[in-house]
């Protein structure tokens, strides 16, 4: 995949500065692709706004905070992107290019009381975002140009755009769901218009299952409403849905437990959602930390699910089995993966694709949901066998409801069996840990027993 980073300027004395920030972003890119494997790219940074026609991603860098006057051609054929350097207002943007979903470099950091974004050196205490943010861009340009992610069955959520303030925290939510296989609407800029707003969310409305807002202390970005800023119209169009369609849609509101205020205005705001009164009336608002609001999301997503036919009940809420695997037992552990798919299982396994971060929190999610786990071993290192045991053992603080009983070590030989029976033994922690053994052929009686509790 080759993806193109256009600089795009019109302050000319700074274009070698512009330039370095832009190989700053193709080798934070390659990084994080780097991470998921089995990806390959080739970047390319140019500062004309030539198109390469080898290109599959282009993703256009506006470095400027001021009002671009000129607009550039885009090829509506390829993927493209849009990454800001500054928060460049809507209207100050090339016309081609406004539509395109935005992704923010800025941040108005609450500590110090000051907005920050991308310079060089990078400032320490903005490390952290600028890293999460590209490998944000990087999955989402994988999952969009990768063919064999299928769309069937596709469940959709409505994440509304946020403030400066929490914009990492929306990330971070984003994340967390995606690694669920949720998709998040909107796709497209809606632009600063609240009849547009309106028009273009209520489409996406209607094919979401929830409306999730962030709601902090800052004012937000205007709209063409002295009244509302656009985070805010978009609640009000959330609100507006669910009481037209009574039980199709909830609207839930996170509010950060420490906030602090940029206007008395905002702060009345925010009062009124935390009491669910005036324009909030049918908002599910929770002023707690981000974890535990992701627990309460995926708690409701459950319940809709279970209210479904059985028929249209995903895998993964049946009999939840987490099966974890070293990435040199991939291959073996698939046929264990696909045997107890086809007994009903529902097989909870790490999705290829995604970066470290990443992998581990959908990792901690799988521990939080599983009924049992598996932990399959053929050429495996034991330090990597230990480390997944302690993470059965830390389950508990996961959030879950009740400790994780079930748990098994499926190995491909006897031999191995022995050998890893020993080692349990030694550790009285892991007592409660069952050794079984796995062919090519068929699921040995012992497995089959010990998950039939499930």
């Amino acid at each position: 995949m080759l993806i193109q980073i256009v600089c795009v300027s019109i302050q000319s004395d700074r274009d070698e500065e512009h330039q370095e920030l832009g190989y700053l972003l193709s080798d934070a890119l390659q990084v994080s692709f780097k991470e998921m494997k089995e990806v390959d790219i080739e970047t390319r940074v140019s500062q004309d706004h030539h198109i390469l026609s080898d290109s599959d991603v282009v993703i256009y860098f506006l470095m400027d905070n001021t009002k671009y006057t000129n607009d550039i051609e885009i090829d509506p054929l390829k993927s493209n992107y849009k990454l800001l350097l500054h928060d460049l207002p809507y209207e100050y943007q090339p016309d081609s290019l406004k539509k395109i979903q935005p992704y923010y470099l800025s941040k108005f950091e609450t500590r110090i009381n000051k907005k920050i974004t991308l310079t060089l050196p990078i400032q320490e205490g903005y490390r952290v975002y600028f890293w999460l943010l590209i490998s944000d861009l990087a999955l989402d340009i994988h999952e969009y140009n990768d063919r064999s992610i299928s769309s069937r069955g596709q469940r959709y959520l409505f994440l509304g755009e946020t403030s400066d303030d929490l914009r990492m925290e929306r990330i971070l939510l984003k994340r967390d769901l995606k690694a669920y296989g949720y998709k998040l609407l909107p796709t497209s800029n809606y632009g600063m218009e609240t009849e547009e707003i309106s028009k273009s969310q209520w489409q996406d409305l209607q094919k979401s299952e929830l409306s999730i807002h962030l709601v902090g202390g800052r004012n937000g970005t205007p709209s063409d409403n002295d009244l509302f800023s656009i985070q805010e119209w978009e609640e009000k169009v959330s609100e507006t849905y669910v009481k037209q369609n009574e039980n199709a849609l909830k609207k839930f509101v996170w509010v950060p437990p420490a906030i602090r205020f940029q206007t008395d205005k905002r702060k009345f705001y925010v009062e009124k959602l935390l009491k669910n009164i005036d324009e909030h009336e049918f908002t599910l608002t929770f002023r707690t930390d981000l974890e535990k609001f992701k627990s309460i999301l995926h708690g409701e997503l459950m319940d809709s699910r279970h209210e479904k036919d059985l028929e249209d009940i995903d895998d993964m809420y049946k009999r939840k089995v987490y099966i974890m695997n070293d990435n040199i037992d991939k291959v073996k552990a698939e046929g264990l993966k696909q045997k107890l798919n086809s007994m009903g299982f529902g097989v909870l396994n790490l999705d290829v694709g995604q970066g470290a971060k990443m992998m581990r929190r959908q990792h901690q999610r799988h521990l939080q949901l599983c009924n049992s786990t598996i932990i399959y071993v053929d050429e495996a290192p034991e330090a990597w066998i230990k480390a997944k045991l302690q993470d059965n053992l830390r389950a508990s603080g996961l959030g879950r409801k009740e400790p994780l009983k079930i748990k098994a070590l499926v190995c491909s030989s006897f031999s191995l069996a022995t050998k890893l029976t020993e080692l349990l033994e030694q550790n009285a922690l892991y007592q409660s840990v069952g050794v079984f053994t796995d062919d090519d052929v068929m699921i040995s009686d012992d497995l089959i027993s010990f998950l039939s509790t499930l």
